[in-house]
């Protein structure tokens, strides 16, 4: 069974919001967004600490972020 391009499949009974959308390249249906660029590198938590005591990350200032997020995971509980 050949179809024409763009055309509908046939009827299944199914809902149309349930229907396979079969994406392609005249698919146009959400518009295509500028990836996001920073304006300084990604800070990892291995690397060293913006502060300049010498020490990582994760081990400086990164650890007071740590405790929050687990204070939060635990007020959601």
């Amino acid at each position: 069974m050949s179809r024409k391009p763009g055309a509908l499949p046939p009827a299944t009974g199914a809902p149309e919001h349930l229907v396979e959308h079969v994406h392609g390249p005249d698919c146009h249906h959400e518009p295509v967004q500028a990836p996001v660029r920073r304006d300084t590198p990604k800070l990892g938590r291995n690397d060293p600490c913006y502060c300049g005591s010498g020490k990582k990350f994760k081990k400086c200032h990164g650890l007071s972020l740590q405790e929050r997020l687990q204070e939060r995971l635990q007020e959601r509980l």
